[in-house]
């Protein structure tokens, strides 16, 4: 894709992230279910802090939706907002695969990255449950501890199995750009 086309590819798909979060900020309060947005608001759902979890919300979503999803959201969060937030992004992150090649780095140290990043938004969770005496998705009221610690661990594996996926589709798609793009940085 040349350059412009990729800007302005990339600056759309930004200004529709903000439109998104703008969107939810605006909800009007006074129709927010209390239950919902207790302690954290909407920064505490990890669609609001990061817009690549459409598999793993209409997974659950399919199998009992009050577990992620309560039927109160429908009179508050409008259909088109939910499906920009759950549906919309995974077309916009294919294509993204398919606009630019992307230089991963090396194995170990994207997957301690990944850890991490699940790891604080697991400390996220715990700490406003501990706060609030309330999960934040349903679903975890269901476990035990140990139920909760193999959830986590399980959907950590599940990350980094679409993160290798990710990096696999990546050098499918742009084999040898990529070993350019390593060339070009060792010669700097």
């Amino acid at each position: 894709m040349e350059i412009s086309t990729l800007t302005v590819y990339h600056c759309l798909a930004f200004v529709w992230y903000f439109f998104v979060i703008y969107s939810i900020i605006c909800l009007r309060t006074e129709e927010r279910p209390s239950e919902v947005f207790l302690y954290g608001g909407q920064w505490k759902y990890l669609t609001v802090l990061n817009l690549f979890v459409s598999i793993s919300f209409w997974t659950l979503y399919t199998y009992n939706r009050e577990l992620v999803y309560p039927k109160s959201l429908d009179g508050v969060i409008p259909l088109w907002l939910n499906h920009a937030m759950h549906t919309a992004i995974l077309p916009v992150a294919l294509l993204e695969i398919l606009a630019t090649p992307h230089h991963y780095p090396a194995k170990k140290k994207g997957v301690i990255l990944l850890g991490c990043t699940a790891f604080l938004y697991i400390i996220w969770v715990l700490w406003i449950y501990f706060v609030t005496g309330e999960w934040v998705y349903p679903l975890f009221a269901s476990f035990s501890p140990a139920g909760l610690g193999a959830f986590f661990i399980s959907n950590l594996a599940i990350i980094v199995c679409f993160y290798n996926f990710g990096e696999f589709l990546n050098r499918m798609i742009w084999g040898d750009s990529i070993v350019i793009l390593d060339y070009k940085q060792k010669g700097k």
